[in-house]
């Protein structure tokens, strides 16, 4: 049966024999830390199939919160599979048509810390969505006049508060704490926004999709993309899959290290490391079903 996270952590701490809050937070971090690894070694494929965009007169869109990693990426006004790249080898390949108008021929995917940048330098507007936000502070940290420069701008609630500085590129947008709204961060008088940032997630950190050409008319984009999963936060969250109890030995392995009990990090990680085995022999072995290999014919036009 499957635990929430305050369980995990409890039954955790109740192994170690130290059931102080300060180790919960610790241990906090271990559960998660073990959490992605079992869902990176089974490669979890939980997908959402429906995800579609359309297109404007921009190159670059942002991708949902959730977006892991596409499973196609397909043009359905045109009926054309589109081809991966990356945005180097765009730049390399076509320095004088990267950001031409066009049909739309190949996709990269970028991280970036914010969503788009100023298009002149501006001062940054910050605001919540909640009035109980008074005591947190936003970082920022970008170029302004040239220099690297960083400043902390205390929130006000449902009042949007500026920066000092005025800012041509934005580098990194975090948050002091938790907040009970979500903090939303303009530039250029609002017309271009930097940052959405949920109440539980203290830095900003995107995935956005571009597209070479860009298209010249509106295209409806269709990209079903396998879901990451978040954090287990909260006292009430649950792993997405029931594997709280393999969650534990790795948890508790951790923890007997980090107490310097090196014997009994040990036996426990050997433990947890067979039963990982198990679980992915349990999960692939599926009688009925029958592995295929369908080999696909690549776009000429789309090899380089």
């Amino acid at each position: 049966m499957n635990k929430d996270f305050n369980t995990i952590k409890s039954n955790v701490g109740s192994n170690i024999q130290d059931t102080s809050s300060a180790m919960a937070t610790i241990i906090g971090r271990f559960v998660n830390k073990r959490y992605f690894q079992i869902l990176r070694t089974i490669n979890w494929d939980c997908t959402r199939p429906d995800y579609t965009l359309t297109t404007t007169s921009v190159q670059e869109y942002v991708l949902p919160d959730d977006f892991g990693k596409e499973i196609s990426v397909r043009d359905t006004t045109n009926g054309l599979e589109l081809g991966r790249t990356d945005i180097q080898r765009l730049i390399t390949d076509y320095p004088d048509s990267f950001d031409d108008s066009g049909s739309a021929a190949r996709y990269y995917i970028r991280e970036d810390n914010v969503q788009d940048q100023p298009t002149s330098a501006s001062v940054l507007a910050i605001v919540s969505s909640s009035a109980s936000d008074t005591t947190q502070t936003i970082l920022i940290r970008g170029v302004s006049s040239g220099v690297e420069t960083s400043e902390s701008v205390t929130l006000t609630g449902l009042t949007s508060v500026n920066t000092t500085n005025s800012y041509t590129r934005v580098k990194a947008i975090s948050k002091s704490a938790v907040t009970v709204g979500k903090i939303t961060v303009t530039s250029n008088s609002g017309a271009v926004t930097e940052a959405i940032l949920p109440p539980k997630v203290t830095e900003s950190r995107y995935k956005l999709i571009g597209f070479h050409y860009i298209p010249s008319t509106a295209i409806v984009v269709a990209i079903p993309y396998i879901i990451k999963p978040l954090p287990l936060i909260e006292n009430n969250d649950y792993p997405v899959i029931d594997i709280a109890d393999l969650i534990e030995m790795g948890a508790e392995a951790d923890a007997w290290r980090y107490k310097r009990q090196n014997g009994k990090s040990q036996q426990m990680e050997a433990m947890f490391s067979l039963e990982l085995q198990q679980y992915i022999y349990d999960k692939e072995n599926q009688p009925n079903q029958v592995t295929q290999f369908i080999p696909v014919t690549y776009d000429q036009d789309n090899l380089y």
